[in-house]
């Protein structure tokens, strides 16, 4: 929308001039423009000639020896006689028979602001050929004037100097062409440029619309290409005085203005604060003579679109960057492509194309605002994966969710997990003659038996069934080898209820049986609560499976059995053993039950130690 909206474009007018102006100054090259030459009325000049204004004589002889002795190819006056002076030696005549019949070009003023009494001072003079140049648009309208005196009237050629700076006092556009009731007046280099070619001039080898677009009649963008010490700069002092090097000046265009404080004209452009009025028309006389000798090449191309399009691609790739990778990696890309840009808006304005260089950078700079919001998102999703899973996973799992950023670790998908169902046998009997205290105590130090193994091994606690658990591992981390990890889970579960058996049976206690069942299978898992209650777990028939396991170690020699999913992977430990087929409930066909070769009883022998578990026939 910047690049199109001169409404939007007001806003962010300051910014835009910050960075149009730095960018003028990095490209302006200080290699010398012999084809210019600016003839000052400085100070020097004032002490050795006299204070201004000058007789006009003196004037005519400044213009007389630019064009005899240093063989000017035409002379702009950047000077305005609106009265004329009495001068003993015809001064106002001299000049008036060099406008009319040689290459000098007499400056008139046009304003362009609203006032209650328009300016209209002396003469104004309008373009008498049309030029042979291709303007685009219409010329710039003016309020009023201030012209040269009417003996100056007849004068071939005659510019306007008046110019309209940008709100912050800087001058960036010039009008090439202005018009005043009807008729027009072009800018004094173009109009220096059309005098010495007769009309015959055209900075434009084509005539295509999109090239008409290059040079905008009403505010013409002034590229300022060189640095002011590429010009050549003699005080009028040493051209009166015949000091100057004719070989060396001959030839040249030539502008005469003044840098005396005086006599105050000043300006400010893109490249110093304050400088030379007459520097301003140096500046576009450079450009115009650039873009008559062809340099730089015209891109016949709109700089609007160019910078449209770039942001239209470079905006949908940063989109895309965020939604798949970390700010860590977003920033160093978005700063690539701020330089990429500012490699390409060099580019492009050494090639005249007219853009809104800031577009991009307030884009990217909106991106950047949206990091900051992506780390809250990040935190608040971190949290919640911490709310949630810090009481089901290890915390070796829950930091490795955490450090990679598990995407969307809530949502229910279909993963192959190894399921866990462990549980306590005879609990009912156990604690029926127990006190409130003692079977909490029981239940708290048996459910401990059972998760610290989870844990160890990286599973995933699902829920706890009272005497008992459920877990699994393979979800929310994948995990390869989640059978082997479950198996060792459940080897380790025997042990350790064996091992707080022992302590039991030293006190006189009765020793508990623990029933493991593990099986491994496709499940759904994810959050699968409901509104009023988040639950991460698993549901599928290797759940069911495994509790069905878990319960028909009830009649065998054994406290972990394994089914066959499990067992399949679980051969890879070498110690696993086949010990029964079971017709299993809610099964058709019965089920081959493995175990571990050579793993106790949870429930330890008071007299000897316990043989290992042998095979029992089905």
């Amino acid at each position: 929308m910047l690049q199109w909206s001169d409404r939007a474009q007001k806003l962010i007018e300051p910014l835009e001039h910050v960075l149009s102006d730095h960018a003028r100054r990095v490209l302006a090259t200080d290699v010398l423009d012999d084809r210019i030459l600016i003839v000052d009325i400085d100070e020097a000049s004032l002490g050795s000639i006299g204070p201004w204004p000058w007789p006009r004589h003196r004037i005519a002889d400044l213009v007389e020896a630019l064009l005899d002795t240093y063989g000017a190819r035409a002379v702009g006056l950047d000077i305005v006689f609106p009265s004329p002076a009495p001068d003993s030696q015809a001064g106002d005549q001299r000049l008036a028979a060099l406008g009319e019949h040689g290459p000098v070009v007499f400056a008139q003023a046009f304003d362009f602001a609203q006032r209650e009494r328009p300016l209209q001072t002396g003469v104004p003079v309008f373009a008498r050929s049309p030029g042979g140049i291709v303007l685009s648009g219409r010329p710039m309208p003016s309020t009023g004037f201030v012209a040269n005196h009417q003996g100056l009237s007849k004068a071939r050629c005659v510019g306007n100097i008046g110019i309209l700076p940008d709100e912050d006092g800087r001058i960036r556009r010039v009008p090439l062409e202005v018009e005043w009731q009807g008729q027009s007046s072009r800018l004094l280099p173009l109009e220096m440029l059309s005098c010495v070619s007769n009309g015959e001039i055209s900075l434009l080898s084509k005539s295509t619309t999109a090239e008409r677009r290059v040079l905008d009649a009403a505010s013409w963008v002034v590229p300022f290409p060189r640095q002011w010490s590429a010009y050549t700069v003699v005080s009028a002092r040493d051209i009166l005085s015949g000091d100057a090097p004719a070989n060396r000046l001959r030839g040249r265009w030539v502008l005469v203005g003044s840098s005396a404080l005086g006599l105050n004209d000043r300006a400010s452009t893109p490249l110093s604060a304050s400088t030379a009025g007459v520097m301003v028309h140096a500046a576009a006389l450079t450009s115009l003579l650039d873009w008559k000798d062809g340099q730089p090449p015209a891109w016949y191309i709109s700089g609007h679109w160019l910078a449209t399009v770039w942001i239209l691609v470079t905006l949908p790739l940063l989109a895309w960057s965020m939604s798949r990778f970390r700010a860590w990696i977003v920033l160093p890309a978005i700063f690539a492509l701020a330089l990429m840009w500012q490699g390409l808006t060099l580019l492009w304005l050494q090639h005249q194309l007219q853009f809104i260089i800031v577009s991009p950078l307030i884009a990217y700079a909106l991106v950047m605002l949206m990091i900051p919001l992506e780390w809250w998102l990040i935190q608040r999703e971190q949290s919640q994966i911490l709310r949630l899973f810090a009481a089901y996973v290890a915390p070796t799992v829950l930091q490795q969710m955490l450090r990679e950023g598990i995407q969307r670790p809530l949502e229910p998908r279909y993963s192959e997990i190894t399921v866990i169902s462990a549980d306590m046998q005879n609990y009912t009997g156990l604690t029926s003659q127990s006190s409130l205290q003692e079977a909490a105590s029981l239940t708290r130090e048996f459910l401990q038996c059972l998760t610290e193994p989870v844990l160890q091994q990286g599973g995933t606690l699902d829920k706890y069934t009272g005497d008992g658990l459920v877990a699994f591992w393979g979800a929310p981390l994948p995990c390869a080898d989640h059978t082997l990890r479950a198996i060792e889970a459940g080897r380790q579960m025997v042990l350790s209820v064996r091992l707080w058996n022992e302590g039991r049976v030293r006190l006189g206690l009765p020793a508990v049986r623990v029933r493991v069942g593990i099986e491994t299978g496709s499940v759904l898992v994810g959050d699968l609560g409901t509104e009023f209650r988040s639950t991460y777990t698993a549901v599928g028939d290797c759940i069911n499976l495994a509790s069905k396991l878990q319960g028909a170690a009830r009649h065998l020699a054994t406290d972990l059995v394994i089914g066959p999913m499990a067992a399949m992977v679980g051969t890879k430990r070498g110690d696993l053993i086949f010990i029964a087929t079971e017709q299993l409930p809610g099964k058709k066909e019965p089920v081959n039950l493995w175990t571990i070769e050579g793993l106790p009883s949870s429930i330890p022998s008071i007299h000897s130690r316990e043989k290992p578990v042998l095979p029992v026939a089905s």
